[in-house]
């Protein structure tokens, strides 16, 4: 019996202490996990702000994209007229203020700058990648989340408008955002994150009208009619009022605000800004048109290197569809599909627009990865690797045929070699991620392809510092600060062309026989605004006044009587500077 109960107490005692061991393995196993999460997570933040801040201000305010944006905060800020954005004192109801009240804000803390100029879109990125992250973990589309992220920061057309003070990156992350919210509305059936889904929605469409939300009304209903088994969730969700009222009241409420400061303003906004554009019969047609495959290739080019891992990850899964991954996989695709046939059908194209389909990809990569890098997938994980770089460095050859046949003219008079060795260290780089490949390191050949960003960011930020007189007013303003500072300064006709001069001199520059696009509807509705000057009035402007021209309208300067009372004081990247001399 003594016998008996010392080894029922000792079988105890081992098994309590087996229980507890292993207990205790799991939770260092929980915890180290924890911890490479966080240290994984700690490394894609600094990454991403070694990407988007890197330097971030070095490059003069571009113009056109960049100098609107910024000259109308900076006038927002003089004018206290926070409705109805102003571009050279007129008003500008092209896009909805949502962008310019942020530059508005951060200069206004900061000080005008080009690293605060672009301060706003640096900040929309890292806010991006954090949410890829975080959803994707929350989604179980990857185990810790980071490889999503990493796909999106790595990505080319990432690199590029992260550091470019456009109103595409904020509008990129609050779209993907509130479509993947919306995804974890429905996946938790939790009111909250619908509420978010809608409250970021209606800010996007303060950043480009209706489209976002009609994007994702075009999103929703067609993932409504491929989901039967998922309807009645749906509609549980999308009847509550308070998300309809986040959803459409920012925009209503601008509406409303524009109108009764201009009457007129809701119908011109509505009408010219989304239907006539949408129909390419806006008026004035300052934007690109093109075949419904114009984005075919921007598509490829700005999701490199990655666009090869989604390809023949997919492939890799078309077979063996995971029940539990399908219904995310959809609303992903759908998420990329949408928004790029709604921008391929429409006549108004310009090539970062495609830059909203690139998150969702970046989290099909995510989730098709772990299938691709079994070892019975090993050569299409090859090909994924290989067949980008090729076709890069086709796109290249052909670049080259076309510039030494002159069916393209080159961007520089003279080459430097900084693009074929670029491309040669991008050969290189995919040349290792094969090798690795080969040797059964198929974690480390993804990161090697990742690394060949590298070389193409800095190749971009070679090219824009060459670029820099040619895309900006800077040095010309510098010369004119530094010779005439207290001289009246006018621009011949065009005004976005050196669209950044007002925001370095900190004034509105009249514009003398104005042709141009961006002043179009303020030229139209206030013909005879002090801002707009016939030849006369400018020569009454008197001897010592400036008068910028820049090289493509020379020709039409020349044939001015204007030009016979000026003289050319020196010319500055894409524009000469004149002056009216004194009269004999």
């Amino acid at each position: 019996m003594k016998n008996n109960i010392e080894m029922i107490a000792s079988g105890t005692v081992q098994y309590g202490l087996s229980f507890l061991l292993k207990q205790r393995r799991y939770w260092i196993l929980a915890q180290d996990s924890r911890i490479f999460y966080l240290v994984g997570f700690a490394g894609l933040c600094a990454l991403t702000l070694l990407v988007v801040f890197y330097r971030l201000g070095d490059h003069g305010i571009v113009n056109g994209n960049e100098s609107l944006y910024i000259e109308s905060a900076r006038e927002m800020l003089l004018s206290r007229n926070f409705a109805i954005p102003t571009l050279n004192g007129l008003p500008y109801l092209e896009k909805p203020p949502l962008l310019i009240w942020l530059l508005a804000f951060f200069i206004h803390l900061l000080g005008i700058s080009e690293w605060v100029a672009r301060l706003v879109t640096a900040l929309a990125t890292l806010a991006l990648i954090i949410s890829i992250s975080r959803f994707s973990k929350l989604l179980r589309i990857s185990t810790t989340g980071i490889s999503a992220g990493l796909f999106l920061i790595t990505s080319v057309g990432i690199d590029v408008m992260s550091r470019v003070a456009m109103p595409d990156m904020l509008l990129t992350t609050l779209f993907t955002t509130g479509c993947i919210n919306f995804m974890a509305a429905l996946q938790t059936q939790r009111r909250g994150y619908l509420r978010l889904c809608a409250a970021l929605l209606g800010a996007a469409s303060l950043i480009k009208g209706f489209l976002p939300i009609v994007l994702f009304i075009i999103i929703l209903a067609t993932f409504y009619w491929q989901q039967d088994h998922r309807r009645a969730d749906i509609l549980k969700l999308i009847r509550d009022p308070v998300a309809v009222l986040l959803l459409f009241s920012p925009m209503i409420l601008w509406l409303i605000a524009i109108e009764f400061k201009q009457p007129g303003a809701i119908y011109d906004f509505i009408i010219n800004e989304h239907v006539l554009r949408y129909l390419g019969m806006r008026e004035p047609h300052d934007y690109y048109s093109g075949s419904v495959f114009y984005y075919v290739p921007r598509l490829f080019l700005f999701f490199f290197p990655w666009a090869g891992v989604l390809a023949f990850g997919w492939w890799a899964t078309a077979r063996s569809q995971v029940p539990s991954k399908l219904e995310i996989r959809n609303f992903l695709w759908l998420c990329v599909w949408i928004p790029f046939g709604f921008f391929s059908l429409s006549s108004a194209k310009a090539n970062y627009y495609i830059i909203l389909c690139l998150p969702p990809m970046a989290l099909l990569v995510a989730d098709y990865l772990p299938a691709l890098l079994k070892d019975r997938q090993r050569i299409n994980l090859a090909m994924a690797i290989t067949a980008p770089v090729m076709i890069l460095i086709a796109l290249w050859t052909y670049r080259l045929w076309a510039l030494s046949t002159g069916r393209i003219l080159p961007f520089f008079p003279a080459r430097d070699g900084s693009l074929p060795m670029t491309i040669g260290i991008v050969l290189v780089l995919a040349l290792i991620a094969v090798l690795f490949l080969h040797a059964g390191w198929r974690r480390a050949s993804i990161f090697c392809l990742g690394g060949v960003i590298i070389p193409l960011s800095l190749e971009f930020d070679h090219i824009v510092a060459r670029a820099e007189p040619l895309m900006s007013a800077r040095t010309m303003a510098t010369y004119i600060q530094n010779k005439f500072s207290d001289r009246p300064v006018f621009l011949f006709q065009d005004f976005e062309s050196f669209g950044s001069l007002p925001i370095y001199l900190k004034r509105t520059i009249p514009v003398i026989d104005s042709t141009s696009a961006d002043l179009y509807s303020g030229h139209k509705k206030f013909p005879d605004h002090p801002n707009f000057l016939t030849e006369n009035q400018a020569v009454a402007g008197g001897s010592g006044t400036l008068i910028v021209v820049m090289h493509n309208k020379e020709q039409t300067f020349m044939q001015t009587k204007l030009q016979k009372q000026c003289v050319k004081i020196v010319e500055i990247g894409s524009a000469a500077l004149y002056t009216i001399a004194p009269q004999k």
